[in-house]
């Protein structure tokens, strides 16, 4: 996994600290947010609420806090997604619903993997995301059909023909 992943646009900005000018109550959510999701590294969670609040800024207005914060934390779930999907490649819009059911694996602890190094894509995890890629459901074939006997079929309002 790469540091693309973290912050598509701007990757060598993240290493700098918070960029300031947020308000603390939402910056302080969304790193409540970040360590829901399993990410206990600090440093890490630093550079991901700095670049979710520096690209929600762009979207949201001036002043409005709440539109900032319901941003910042979609932008900390798309990346989360992003970098699940990459580590499962798990792409396309047809595999949703196992990047969801991953999701959920992982953070239930299901996978014994840590979100760390999801986000991270430490070596070494290879064991543990087949762990993980293992929880996924997986599709059944169908039944195969059975030959069905013809059945007669009687209808209540015809009578049978009078001679």
């Amino acid at each position: 996994m790469t540091e693309a992943v973290l912050a598509p646009e701007h990757a060598e900005s993240d290493s700098a600290a918070p960029t300031p000018g947020f308000p603390p109550v939402v910056e302080a959510r969304v790193v409540a947010y970040l360590d829901r999701l399993g990410i206990r590294d600090q440093d890490l969670v630093r550079r991901l609420s700095a670049a979710c609040l520096q690209r929600a800024s762009r979207r949201a207005a001036p002043g409005q806090h709440e539109e900032l914060l319901r941003r910042s934390l979609e932008e900390a779930q798309r990346r989360f997604d992003a970098a699940l999907a990459q580590s499962l490649n798990l792409q396309g819009v047809k595999h949703l619903h196992d990047l969801a059911a991953a999701r959920a694996a992982l953070l239930l602890g299901e996978g014994a993997m840590a979100s760390d190094s999801v986000l991270q894509g430490q070596d070494g995890e290879d064991a543990k995301l087949a762990s993980l890629a293992a929880i996924i459901p997986q599709a059944t074939p169908p039944e195969v059909p059975q030959e069905m006997h013809e059945q007669p079929i009687s209808f209540l309002f015809r009578q049978p023909p009078r001679q």
